[in-house]
């Protein structure tokens, strides 16, 4: 098995295909042998051992029997010689019949192989030419330009998510840096610059720890955890209560209506979920605005829907609106204290459970949030 794994393709195939034509010219041979044999006995020994000027009412005992002996081993030994002498020039020549189809039926598989081995993550934007083939090759070349978009997209977003996250880091940090520079440059700081530098590096230091527990919790691999039954009705009052300041500050209407009760989920990871849709629909909202939460029951399961009357979400946005640290108003989220990773999270735990989440939006109008289960 070993030294077959160490055999290029093609020669596997030729020594296949080639063992299958010499087992069926053996026995296509042994077949012919034996009938020859058998016709040459008992058929034609008469015509083949009486001499050929031997009168007409001569018969076969009167032939000598080394004579007869002689010719009849004379006619084996030629008939032999040319059955196996053809068997093996057939053999041979199938043999290289089919070593030679067999590259040229996978020399596309060799161009496509050397065009692989020179893809890596610099020039990941090369593709395979696929030459409007519709065999299996055409599809092997499809299915890998496939799967270097997926790929390229990936390597795109890693980037995206790694410049972002270094920046959402930095920020705080220089906020941190600049303060106690300022504070360094007063000859006689008072105790309130200290107050004031303390508030600022206390207020950038959560910020901190916010950011890392949201990439914490975005990025954790483990499962959804421990299931238990949720109450749906008493975790959305436990939100607004937590969110009231919130929409005391921008008069808004909140309206709960729970037809499902319960429903099979982590309680933290699910309660961080909606706590961060209820949030959004209070912070992008609009003053004097309404929030609708709702679950219902449906055959196969249920679904929450979060509706509020906020800015809305533009088309263009929509689709990339659960990636980490994507902002639709990038000025604006940052004054609110988003950092683009409520959303991400919200996707990752509803994943987690095996559940989708989708959105939809009219700038001006609105956005709807709904999560199914």
């Amino acid at each position: 098995m070993k030294i077959a794994n160490k055999l290029s393709l093609r020669i596997r195939i030729t020594l296949l295909a080639g063992g299958i034509l010499v087992l069926c010219s053996i026995i296509l041979t042994g077949a012919a042998f034996y009938n020859a044999y058998t016709l040459f006995y008992e058929l034609t020994a008469a015509e083949v051992l009486l001499p050929p000027n031997a009168p007409q009412s001569a018969e076969l005992g009167d032939v000598p029997i080394n004579t007869v002996r002689s010719t009849v081993l004379a006619a084996k030994a030629h008939f032999d010689h040319v059955g196996l002498t053809t068997l093996a020039a057939v053999s041979i020549l199938g043999m290289v019949m089919v070593y030679t189809v067999a590259g040229r039926s996978l020399l596309p598989i060799h161009r496509l192989s050397k065009t692989i081995a020179t893809i890596t993550e610099a020039n990941l934007k090369k593709r395979i030419p696929e030459e409007g083939r519709k065999d299996e090759v055409g599809a092997l070349g499809h299915s890998f330009n496939v799967m270097l978009d997926r790929l390229e997209r990936s390597f795109v977003r890693q980037k995206q998510f790694s410049a972002n996250a270094a920046h959402e880091l930095k920020t705080p940090l220089a906020t941190i840096n600049a303060g106690i520079q300022v504070l360094r440059l007063e000859e006689a700081p008072t105790v309130a610059d200290y107050e004031e530098t303390l508030t600022t590096v206390e207020r950038n230091v959560k910020r901190l720890m916010a950011v890392v527990d949201d990439l914490l919790t975005l990025y954790d691999e483990q499962d959804e955890g421990s299931i238990d039954a949720v109450n749906l009705k008493e975790m959305f009052d436990t939100i607004c209560g937590e969110l009231r300041f919130r929409f005391e500050e921008k008069q808004l209407e909140v309206d709960l209506h729970c037809e499902l009760q319960t429903v099979q989920a982590n309680p933290v990871l699910l309660y961080r979920a909606c706590f961060n849709l209820v949030e959004n629909a209070a912070k992008y909202n609009k003053d004097g605005g309404r929030i609708w939460i709702k679950t219902f029951a449906e055959d196969r399961g249920g679904k929450i829907v979060i509706y509020d009357t906020g800015r809305g979400i533009p088309a263009s946005e929509l689709q990339s609106i659960f990636d980490p640290f994507h902002r639709v108003n990038k000025s604006r989220s940052r004054k609110e204290g988003g950092a683009g990773l409520g959303l991400s999270i919200v996707k990752s735990i509803v994943e987690k459970h095996g559940w989708r989440v989708s959105v939809e939006s009219v700038p001006e109008q609105g956005s709807t949030f709904t999560i199914m289960f």
